[in-house]
């Protein structure tokens, strides 16, 4: 079962958790807040979507320390971050951590519901793509130690007579195994198998 997209704040502001709340209660969506960043790390299970809402002057693990956790644990989950002093030297980092807005409080409930719309559309995009990759992964796993030979030496660019001749095998073996590496990955065509292979490898990178 799915998890349900959920609204994260961080901060010890009770002004903030009143705003924050009544906006997920607005988007219907779940609402959860915590008090410190060692408490979210502590909860938190990658498997449930949705963005985090934070105070960047947090006792203990600050906002930056915790931006900078998220992106080294290859976590998706977006960070907008709001703060009473909202320094530019920080903004300007955060930013370029991938932040998705860096809002100077007192907030304007306008500009953090945009900011949010912002985060959880982009949060769904990347489980998307995550997911296709996911998938892609599982199809190459389908492929038989023998196909995965010949799967290897197609994606290089070799026609089936260099790769009959390199594997000690029939053209019509060859053409037999390249049938059912196109079936079992889903593709029609080699362009679309090195395609398939070069998104999951930048994807890979990516993280």
């Amino acid at each position: 079962m799915p998890e349900t997209t959920t609204l994260f704040l961080i901060d010890p502001d009770p002004s903030a958790r009143r705003i924050v709340g009544r906006i997920a209660d607005q988007m219907n969506i779940d609402f959860r807040h915590y008090t410190s960043a060692e408490d979210f790390l502590e909860a938190y299970t990658r498997q449930t979507p949705g963005c985090i809402v934070a105070e960047f002057r947090l006792l203990g693990i600050s906002g930056n320390e915790l931006q900078n956790r998220l992106v080294a644990e290859g976590t998706s989950l977006p960070i907008i971050f709001v703060s009473a002093f909202a320094e530019i030297p920080f903004a300007v980092q955060a930013m370029t951590q991938g932040a998705i807005n860096v809002l100077e409080k007192p907030v304007s409930e306008q500009a953090l519901w945009d900011s949010i719309q912002h985060a959880l559309a982009c949060e769904r995009r990347v489980r998307r793509i995550d997911a296709k990759h996911a998938a892609v992964g599982k199809r190459l796993a389908r492929l038989t130690c023998k196909e995965r030979e010949v799967f290897d030496l197609l994606v290089q660019g070799h026609p089936n007579k260099t790769i009959a001749n390199r594997l000690g095998l029939s053209i019509r073996t060859v053409e037999a195994r390249r049938h059912h590496i196109f079936r079992k990955t889903g593709t029609k065509s080699l362009a679309q198998l090195v395609r398939m292979v070069v998104e999951t490898e930048r994807r890979r990178g990516g993280h």
